[in-house]
């Protein structure tokens, strides 16, 4: 039996320890971005196509059920490898990200509420009243179209609720404070 010295035991419970943080690190996340180390299973600094699809595969079946959960919502492998190369990179990973969330943004998609811009049509920085509520028809017919639940439309946002200076427009400012409002309401 072979004895450790003190430096060699040290190394030995750091090198341990490094290991369970690496696996704590690489779970893949329900929502949000997926870490680089969660794709990449073999750990040679590249993700492969099938360690692509493993995780993508893992995360739907995280997702099931849940709104957005659909094979259909989550980006293609080639989202991501820029190059062609059949590899992503830790770079090409995060553009990727970071793209697919300039994307959702520009949607309007944040928790599935919209943006600001989304409801300033004339892209003033205010919206008045009557460019607010066509707005809240455009989006609420473009959602119906696309096939959303219009499960709680009686609750609609009151242009009167988010103008709360009374001042005859929405500021980006008393946008986000309803905004915030409301997800604060959904909270359990």
């Amino acid at each position: 039996m072979k004895m450790f010295s003190g430096s060699s035991f040290t190394a030995a419970i750091v090198v341990t320890s490094f290991t369970v943080l690496a696996v704590q690190a690489a779970e893949v996340p329900v929502r949000g971005p997926v870490p680089f180390a969660a794709y990449d299973q073999d750990g040679d600094g590249v993700i492969s196509e099938a360690e692509f699809a493993v995780v993508r595969d893992k995360r739907m079946a995280s997702r099931a059920g849940m709104p957005g959960g659909g094979a259909g919502n989550m980006p293609p492998f080639s989202a991501f490898d820029a190059d062609a190369d059949g590899r992503i990179s830790p770079d090409e990973l995060a553009a990727g990200q970071q793209k697919m969330r300039q994307q959702h943004q520009g949607k309007g998609k944040r928790g599935n509420m919209p943006s600001f811009q989304r409801f300033d049509l004339n892209g003033d920085g205010r919206i008045p009243e009557e460019e607010f509520l066509k707005a809240q028809r455009q989006r609420i017919s473009e959602r119906s179209q696309a096939g959303y639940p219009m499960r709680n439309i009686g609750n609609i946002a009151v242009f009167s609720d988010i103008d709360s200076n009374g001042d005859g427009a929405i500021t980006p400012d008393e946008f986000s404070a309803h905004q915030l409002r409301h997800r604060q309401q959904k909270l359990p």
